[in-house]
């Protein structure tokens, strides 16, 4: 079975590995995510996100530019296996070569420093979505994810005025809006204040799970509704309140059965946030996410349907948007 996936950090982890003096490599590492184990389990397509934290972190810009060094050069080694791509037609030009499909994407928009010439030229080095945030307030808008982030979510904060300029440049020039780690005030603003589709690339669904990461079925219909996408998260914590340092594959089809309910085959895909999360794994790193297809199957989901869930969601959203 073929697979998309909406959210990894590896190419972060790859990064800080060598700021360590301690190089993991994409094509075999013991991370979640590498090229062998990608082509073990059929991938597609795979997100690769250029994450920052900002409190560690002196200049983040700088900090991204790296990890898009890091992210060219793991590429360039191993083109004869993955190639970059910035468009939908690039995706199907791959997979008629026997290749899979590699897609940069901004976690935190904080490494913009609120500078839309700093967002332009992420684009022109190739990022095709971005998060406003990750788990700090910035110069553009304000997190999910409070000190209590079980019960606590953020209603009133929202985007700042530079978040409004960048929302807007952002579906001028064609990068995808990701609302993952936003306020809930913050996704209500880009709702009402965007018109294309947008994606929230990990998060789950808060009535099975009541995290802040996750999205209520408000959020899961207008995503629906525009013709977005929500990318399962693999973390125990956003998949079960009460055994969060777990993560099962039956967790998951229940949050994947609770999606479809509410939004419709169409509005959910992966998003695994593999090399940005820890805990007991049932899915250990991708190359077992046959795991996951037999238990959608278990669930009662038909073949078509997991087709949609694990791949077909995503390329339709992408044939849409890039």
């Amino acid at each position: 079975m073929k697979i998309a996936d909406l959210h990894c950090d590896t190419i972060s982890e790859i990064w800080k590995s060598r700021r360590a003096g301690r190089p993991q490599q994409l094509f075999q590492n013991n991370l979640h995510v590498d090229i062998q184990k990608m082509q073990k389990a059929g991938y597609l397509l795979q997100n690769f996100a250029m994450y920052i934290d900002l409190e560690k972190t002196s200049d983040p810009f700088a900090a991204v530019s790296e990890q898009i060094d890091v992210f060219y050069d793991e590429m360039e080694k191993n083109k004869d296996c993955i190639g970059i791509v910035t468009s939908y037609h690039e995706i199907l030009a791959n997979e008629k070569q026997g290749k899979m499909s590699a897609l940069m994407t901004i976690e935190e928009g904080g490494c913009c420093k609120g500078e839309l010439e700093n967002l332009e030229t992420l684009y022109q080095r190739g990022a095709r979505m971005m998060t406003l945030t990750w788990n700090y307030p910035n110069e553009l808008a304000s997190p999910n994810l409070p000190a209590d982030s079980f019960g606590a979510f953020d209603s009133t904060k929202g985007l700042t005025r530079k978040g409004f300029a960048f929302i807007q440049r952002m579906e001028e020039i064609g990068m995808i809006l990701d609302v993952s780690h936003l306020s809930d005030a913050g996704f209500w603003d880009i709702a009402k204040h965007t018109k294309k589709p947008f994606a929230a690339s990990h998060s789950n669904a808060r009535a099975l799970s009541p995290h802040a990461r996750n999205l209520t079925d408000d959020m899961l219909r207008v995503i629906a509704d525009r013709g977005g996408v929500a990318g399962l998260n693999f973390y125990g914590r956003f998949l079960n309140p009460i055994d969060d340092s777990h993560s099962s594959t039956a967790q998951m089809a229940q949050h994947v059965r609770h999606i479809v309910n509410v939004g419709g085959i169409e509005c959910i895909g992966l998003g695994s946030d593999f090399d940005g999360i820890t805990g007991e794994l049932e899915i250990e790193d991708c190359s077992q996410l046959a795991k996951l297809t037999a238990e959608l199957e278990r669930a009662h989901f038909t073949g078509s349907e997991i087709e949609h869930i694990l791949y077909k969601n995503v390329m339709r959203f992408y044939r849409e948007m890039l």
